[in-house]
Formats: structure tokens, C-alpha cells, sequence
């Protein structure tokens, strides 16, 4: 409903059929709505952040890990070394008080308390040789325990991967008819980009999506809806020239990248029924550019709308977090 509200405003206004008070609770019904989209824009980039850092922390954690097993698995060849030396210098110990048992005699009192001392020294030496088995053995299980949880993720990172290059070959292939100018697809972090230039989607100052872009976001649409296990952000972008404001909706860049990014939220959503539940509309305005604004084939590649395909990372997450 709301994304009529602009064009009947201005019906309302031109065709004066309407009274102030009606046409009051319209504007007031269609400021409200921009507040929330943009409370809810400011809430989901906080959320998107938090994701990114888990996901592009995956390698890092995971190469930790590694190290870690490697410096275990050094410390269980100090340990096994260890063990062997205090093996020897029990057996040794042992040998040497069978020999004075052999060699003493009852009625000498001192090799007898010599006898008694070594046997308690040999009993001390036994038991920290099996401290240091029991010690060894749990290593050793501790490292074999990291090795699995590494073949794991490995596993799952090479998953994603493949999951990510799969689709960004699928989009490009659906998207074989527009030309390089219009848009591009490419992977980072272990997401797929879809970044369409403003030329595609957009008029000079519109929000609404031009029909050649209507018919891309049809054919990414069909990759979407068999891949329901993605996460789908869209992010409108803008140059940093500041939008001419006339005292109308649509104050600066910020809410003409909101509104853009929501009129492809909805064309996706609305008219090729994508599932809802995956897709989230975000303004960055001028905030984010890909090149400087210092030129005019600058400013023409900052303003764009991305669309951001993501494989869930949940495995992942919960495997680290074991």
C-alpha cells in the first residue's frame, strides 16, 4: 500500500477533489511510513554489520585453530619424550633396588632404611608416570577432536564457496542480455553482488524502476526462488551531489536510496514472489561510494542499486561456537 501513497498524493493534489484534512492524514500516513523504513534501515544495517564481521572472521578463527592443533600436537611430542625419560629413569630406579634387596642383609639397619626410601621413591616415580599417561592420553584426544572440527569447517567453508560460485554463475547466465554498463556480478566475502547501475533501474530522481529493469530483476528473481536458502539484502547507492529537495517526500539522498531500494524490494516481492522472509531493503545514500565522486564516470558508478545474495553461514556459526 504504501508505495502508491506518493502517486495518489499527487492526484489528490492536482485534481483538488479532496479536502486539507484528507489530504493531511494522507501525508501524515506516508511520513510515518518513511520513519519506520528508516528506523528499520538503521536496526538491519546493524544486524548486516554484525554478520559480515562473523562471516569474513571464519578464516581468521579457523587458521587459529589450526595453530593451535599444531602447537598441541608439538606439545604431545614434548610430552611423549618426556614420558619416555622418566620411563628409563623408573626401570632404571628399579633395577637398582632389586640389586640392593639381593645384595642386603637383615641385620644392617642402614641398607635396610636405604631399601625402605627407595621403594618410596619408586612408588612417587610410578605414580607420576601414570599422572603423565593419563596426561598424554587426553592430549592426544584433544588433538584428534581439533583435526575433526578443522576437516569440518573446512568442509563447510568449501561448501559455501562453492554454493556462492554456483550462484553467481547462474545470475550472469540469466543475466546474459545487459551489457557490462548496466550492471555486474561478482563475488566477495563468499557473497554474490548484483550491482545494477541507476542508468537500468532508474530515471534522474525516480523511484520508480524503469521497464528494462523490471525485466531484470524477473530474471534474477527466478534464480532467487530456487535458491530459498539465501539471504537477499538490497542497498540503494547515490554520488554525493545533493538531491534537489523542492519541499516534496524525498528530503535528501539518504531517503532516495531508501525508496529505491524499496521499489525493488517490492517489484521482487510483489510482482515475481519472492519469499519475503528472505529480502531486506537498506539506503546507504552517498555514503558508500565505489569510485571518487571527483568526475562524472565517478559519480555514474556510485549510483547504483546491490543486490546481495549470501549463503546462511548458521553451520559455521555454531561449529566455532562449540
Amino acid at each position: 500500500m504504501k508505495k502508491y501513497l506518493l502517486p495518489i498524493l499527487a492526484v489528490l493534489l492536482l485534481t483538488n477533489c479532496v479536502t486539507q484534512k484528507e489530504y493531511d492524514k494522507a501525508l501524515n500516513d506516508y511520513l510515518n511510513e518513511a520513519v519506520k523504513n528508516k528506523t528499520l534501515n538503521e536496526s538491519l544495517d546493524s544486524l548486516k554489520t554484525a554478520c559480515i564481521t562473523k562471516s569474513t572472521s571464519l578464516e581468521s578463527q579457523l587458521e587459529k585453530l589450526r595453530a593451535d592443533s599444531t602447537g598441541l600436537a608439538d606439545l604431545i611430542e614434548s610430552m611423549k619424550k618426556e614420558m619416555d625419560e622418566q620411563t628409563a629413569q623408573f626401570t632404571q630406579s628399579q633395577q637398582e633396588y632389586l640389586k640392593k634387596l639381593k645384595d642386603a642383609g637383615d641385620k644392617n639397619q642402614k641398607t635396610n632404611a636405604d631399601l625402605i626410601q627407595m621403594q618410596l621413591d619408586l612408588e612417587k616415580q610410578k605414580i607420576a608416570l601414570q599422572q603423565k599417561e593419563a596426561d598424554l592420553k587426553k592430549a592426544n584426544a584433544d588433538l584428534l577432536a581439533r583435526e575433526a572440527k578443522i576437516i569440518e569447517l573446512n568442509k563447510l567453508l568449501s561448501e559455501q564457496k562453492t554454493k556462492a560460485d554456483a550462484l553467481r554463475d547462474a545470475i550472469k547466465k540469466a543475466l546474459t542480455d545487459f551489457s557490462a554498463g548496466e550492471l555486474s556480478v561478482y563475488t566477495k566475502d563468499g557473497k554474490v553482488y548484483v550491482s545494477m547501475s541507476d542508468k537500468l533501474l532508474f530515471k534522474s530522481g525516480s523511484t520508480t524502476v524503469e521497464s528494462k529493469g523490471v525485466d531484470a530483476l524477473g530474471k534474477l528473481s527466478d534464480v532467487i526462488k530456487k535458491n530459498p536458502d539465501i539471504q537477499v539484502n538490497i542497498e540503494g547507492h547515490t554520488d554525493n551531489v545533493p538531491y534537489g529537495s523542492n519541499g516534496g517526500l524525498i528530503k535528501d539522498n539518504w531517503d532516495l536510496s531508501l525508496m529505491r531500494s524499496s521499489s525493488v524490494l517490492h517489484i521482487l516481492t510483489d510482482k515475481y514472489k519472492v519469499n519475503s522472509l528472505q529480502v531486506i531493503a537498506s539506503g546507504r545514500g552517498e555514503f558508500f561510494p565505489m569510485e571518487s565522486n571527483s568526475t562524472p564516470e565517478g559519480r555514474a558508478r556510485n549510483r547504483r542499486t546491490e543486490i546481495i545474495l549470501a549463503p546462511k553461514v548458521d553451520k559455521l556459526l555454531n561449529l566455532l561456537g562449540e
